[in-house]
């Protein structure tokens, strides 16, 4: 055997030999019928390639602009902010889900949605509940393509988290940008919350309230996008604050708080349930008003970076 047929064999066996967390790029898309386990995002530390992980998603309307932040939880449930997607829930005709994670072996990973189901109990742009699931067509393809856990710790205040974005909600101070960005995040009290929030925003037992980096550069705020505490999703951009004032706190909706909500969701989804604490987007009739088209600039390259892939392993 020549020396370039050896270090081919060589090559091989070790890309196929290394761990999951070393190399992840997966050997295969997303099918409905994916076990979660097998495609859990295995923190910052197994990412491949300049993202921040395969499970984080924007939501699109149908012209290509950005609707919403968004996390990948399961096979076709997508989790976002039940006030920023409810706009555009009584005609999804066109509205896709997008993953921010992208390597040179794939077409695409872009899905249809298919459903919204809304907490029984939300009430449009209150904060009580704000989370919606979103049931997609068919799974978001992609090698790097992955989910998230939900939350599982108690939310306590001076705790860091890190939230991600891309801007669209601090236009006046920048153009958002093509690919996510993070920012972190301190956990401040509800009694604090209360003492600085200038609006007087009634805060709900789902909320979280953060305090927002000093400069308004800095600060990410775009609806539904999430919140997150070393692996798990912790929380989701919900209503009544901005970037344009950073004294003012950021308020998220608490993952463990409608974490039964989310769970109930999913056994509906795949057929094991049918629970009436949900209302699906169909259902919908209250009209509302959509962004206007500022918010919404459409951005003419896609909004994910590319990871180089050997052809061979694609």
């Amino acid at each position: 055997m020549d020396l370039s047929k050896s270090w081919l064999l060589v090559s091989c066996l070790l890309m196929t030999c290394l761990p999951q967390s070393q190399g992840k790029v997966y050997p295969r898309d997303i099918h409905p019928n994916t076990p979660k386990f097998r495609r859990i995002w295995g923190g910052v530390e197994s990412n491949t390639g300049p993202n921040f992980g395969g499970w984080l998603l924007r939501i699109l309307n149908a012209d290509g602009n950005f609707i919403c932040g968004a996390a990948y939880y399961a096979p076709v449930i997508v989790i976002t902010s039940a006030n920023c997607i409810y706009p555009y829930s009584q005609s999804l005709e066109g509205v896709t889900v997008e993953g921010s994670a992208f390597s040179e072996c794939d077409r695409e990973n872009v899905a249809d949605i298919e459903t919204v189901k809304f907490p029984a109990k939300f009430i449009y742009q209150k904060l009580y509940m704000d989370v919606a699931v979103v049931r997609l067509r068919e799974p978001v393809k992609g090698r790097l393509t992955e989910f998230i856990r939900l939350c599982t710790v108690k939310v306590q205040p001076k705790m860091q988290m890190v939230v991600f974005g891309w801007g669209f909600d601090n236009m006046e101070m920048h153009m958002p940008s093509s690919d996510p960005r993070n920012a972190t995040v301190t956990i401040i009290s509800a009694k604090e919350c209360k003492r600085t929030f200038k609006s007087g925003l009634r805060l709900s037992s789902t909320s979280i309230c953060a305090s927002q980096p000093k400069n308004p550069r800095q600060c990410l705020y775009d609806g539904g996008s999430p919140l997150i505490y070393k692996k798990q999703l912790c929380g989701v951009v919900s209503f009544g604050s901005y970037c344009g004032d950073t004294s003012i706190p950021g308020m998220y909706t608490n993952i463990r708080r409608v974490r039964k909500f989310i769970t109930d969701a999913e056994k509906s989804i795949n057929g094991q349930d049918i629970n009436s604490s949900t209302t699906l987007a169909t259902k919908v009739t209250k009209k509302t008003k959509t962004k206007s088209n500022a918010t919404m600039k459409s951005m003419k390259k896609p909004l994910y970076r590319s990871v180089m892939v050997d052809p061979m392993e694609c």
